[in-house]
C-alpha cells in the first residue's frame, strides 16, 4: 500500500462519526483541564494535517492518479455533515458535532480549496521562487471578495512557495481581509507540521527531487496522531504560527500597525527598503478596511503609510489613493488624510481622475469623491462630470445625490436636468417630496440664488434634504456624501 494511501484511510475514518468521537475523547483524556473548543482546535488541526500530507503524498507518488485522490478529498471535506452526524448519537456529542460543523469545520471546507491548489501549483511546478509573494497576496487581496476562485489560486502559488522556503511577512495577518488570513493560516499550520515532521527535511525539495528521495523501497513514515498532538493549534489564533521569522524590517512593517506614529528611525528603514516593501504598502492603502476604528492599527495604519508615500515614488499612488477616497467616510480624519495626500500631487491626480471618471465601471461613489475633489482645484470640470454622472446613476439614492452636487455647483445650466429628474423620482420613497425640493431649489438656481444648500461654500447639513426625515443621523456633506456605500 502507497503511503497517500494509509493517510487517506486515516483520514477518512477520523472525518466519520465513530473517528470523531474516538479522536475527541482521546483529545479530551489528554487534557489536565477539559476545554471544549481546544479540543476541536485539536481535532481540526488534526484532521487537516493528514489532508494535507495525504495530498503531498498522492504528488508523489501518485502523479497520474492525483486529481482522483483530490476528488475523493473534497468529497469528504464537502459532505462532513453527512459523515458526523448519527441518529443514535447523544446530546453532548450531537452538540459537539453541531459546533464543529458550523466554525472549524466550515474552516476546513474553505481550507481545503487553497490546499489544493497548492499542491497542485508543487506538483506541476507552477509557482517562481524568485517571486514576490507579497505581489502575489496583493492581487488576492485585490480579488478574494470579487473572484474567490482565482485568489484561492494565486494563495495557492505562495503556499507551494511556502512549502520551499519563502517567507511569508506577518505583517499580513494585519493587512490581509478575512477569507485570505483564514487561507494563510491554512497554509502556514500545513508548512508547521512539515517542518515539525521527523521524517521530512524542511523546506521540501522540487517535487522531482523528492519523488527521488522517497523511492517504493524506502521505509514508511509513521502516521500518529498522538506524535503530533503537542503540534496542535488553535484555527485562528490571535498570534502568527511560529514557523514565521520575524526579521527587523517584519518588525518595522508591524510598526505601522501600533496605533500611534511611526518614529523617525523606524520610518527611515522602510522608506530604505522602499521596492522591497512595495506591495505591502500599496496594499495596506487600498484596504479601506483600516479605516475602521476597531482596525488594527485604529486607523493609525493608513496614516503611518500615508506619511511614507510622501517620500515614496511608487507610480500607483495616485491611483490607490483615488481608489480609497472613493471608499472611506467622508468627514473623517482619515479622509481628510487622503484628500491631502492627493492635494500634494494636485498635477498627476487631476489627469488619472478626469480619465477614470469617463470609465463605465466606476462605481458611483467612488466618482462623486473624484468630483469632491476636482471641485477643489479645478471647478469647471465639475459639471459635466456630474452631468454625465446622472446618466449612470440607477437607485434614486445616487441620483439624489448626483443632483445634490449638481445644486452646489451653482451652474445654471443644471435646471432641467433636476426637473427631468424630479419627474423621474415621482415613484420612489418620498417621491412628491423630492419632486417638490428639486424644483423649488432648480427656480432659485436659475435665478441666481447660490444658497440652496445652506451656506455657500460651506459644509451641508444631510438635514436639509429627505435624509433627515428617513430618520439617518446628520452628517457634513459635500459632492461625495449621497450615495456612498449604498
Amino acid at each position: 500500500m502507497e503511503k497517500y494511501e494509509e493517510i487517506m484511510e486515516e483520514l477518512d475514518y477520523i472525518t466519520d462519526h465513530e473517528g470523531f468521537v474516538e479522536t475527541c475523547l482521546d483529545l479530551r483524556d489528554s487534557m489536565y483541564f477539559y476545554d471544549k473548543d481546544l479540543i476541536l482546535a485539536g481535532y481540526a488541526s488534526s484532521t487537516e494535517m493528514l489532508m494535507s500530507f495525504a495530498m503531498f503524498w498522492a504528488t508523489l507518488e501518485a502523479p497520474d492518479n492525483v486529481e482522483e485522490v483530490f476528488d475523493e478529498i473534497a468529497a469528504i471535506m464537502g459532505n462532513l455533515e453527512n459523515r458526523l452526524r448519527a441518529d443514535d448519537s447523544t446530546m453532548d456529542v450531537a452538540a459537539l458535532v453541531e459546533t464543529f460543523l458550523q466554525t472549524t469545520g466550515w474552516i476546513l471546507a474553505q481550507r481545503f480549496v487553497v490546499f489544493r491548489h497548492m499542491f497542485e501549483a508543487y506538483g506541476e511546478t507552477d509557482y517562481d521562487l524568485a517571486d514576490s509573494p507579497d505581489r502575489l497576496l496583493r492581487e488576492a487581496q485585490a480579488l478574494v471578495e470579487k473572484d474567490n476562485a482565482a485568489a484561492a489560486k494565486l494563495v495557492g502559488q505562495v503556499g507551494a512557495m511556502a512549502l520551499r522556503g519563502v517567507e511569508i511577512r506577518p505583517v499580513w495577518f494585519c493587512v490581509a481581509r478575512p477569507r485570505l488570513q483564514m487561507w494563510l493560516r491554512g497554509i502556514l499550520g500545513a508548512v508547521q507540521n512539515f517542518a515539525a515532521a521527523a521524517h521530512f527535511s524542511f523546506p521540501v525539495d522540487t517535487v522531482e527531487r523528492e519523488r527521488q528521495k522517497w523511492r517504493t523501497d524506502t521505509g514508511k513514515p509513521v502516521v500518529d496522531l498522538k506524535a503530533f498532538r503537542n503540534l496542535r493549534y488553535p484555527m485562528m489564533p490571535a498570534d502568527t504560527p511560529d514557523i514565521l521569522r520575524r526579521g527587523e524590517l517584519d518588525g518595522d512593517l508591524l510598526q505601522l500597525f501600533a496605533s500611534r506614529p511611526l518614529d523617525a528611525e523606524t520610518a527611515e528603514r522602510l522608506v530604505a527598503a522602499a521596492e522591497s516593501i512595495e506591495h505591502v504598502l500599496l496594499t495596506i492603502l487600498s484596504t479601506e478596511e483600516l479605516a475602521e476604528e476597531d482596525a488594527a492599527g485604529e486607523g493609525w495604519a493608513l496614516v503611518n503609510v500615508m506619511g511614507l508615500l510622501d517620500r515614496l515614488h511608487y507610480s500607483e499612488i495616485p491611483t490607490t489613493l483615488l481608489e480609497l477616497l472613493g471608499k472611506v467616510r467622508p468627514g473623517t480624519v482619515i479622509y481628510d488624510h487622503v484628500m491631502d495626500a492627493l492635494t500634494s500631487r494636485e498635477c498627476e491626480v487631476v489627469t488619472i481622475a478626469l480619465a477614470k471618471l469617463k470609465e463605465d465601471e466606476l462605481a458611483i461613489g467612488e466618482a462623486l469623491a473624484m468630483i469632491d475633489f476636482l471641485a477643489r482645484f479645478h471647478p469647471t470640470e465639475v459639471y459635466p462630470a456630474l452631468v454625465n454622472l446622472l446618466d449612470r446613476a440607477v437607485t434614486w439614492e445616487e441620483k439624489l445625490a448626483v443632483a445634490r452636487g449638481l445644486l452646489r455647483t451653482g451652474d445654471a445650466r443644471a435646471v432641467p436636468h433636476l426637473r427631468r429628474l424630479g419627474a423621474a423620482l415621482s415613484n420612489s420613497p418620498y417621491g412628491g417630496l423630492l419632486k417638490e425640493y428639486l424644483n423649488i431649489a432648480s427656480r432659485r438656481l436659475r435665478n441666481g440664488n447660490r444658497r440652496i444648500l445652506g451656506k455657500a461654500g460651506g459644509p451641508v447639513s444631510r438635514r436639509d434634504g429627505p435624509d433627515h426625515q428617513r430618520g439617518r443621523a446628520p452628517q457634513l456633506a459635500s459632492y461625495s456624501r449621497w450615495g456612498r456605500n449604498t
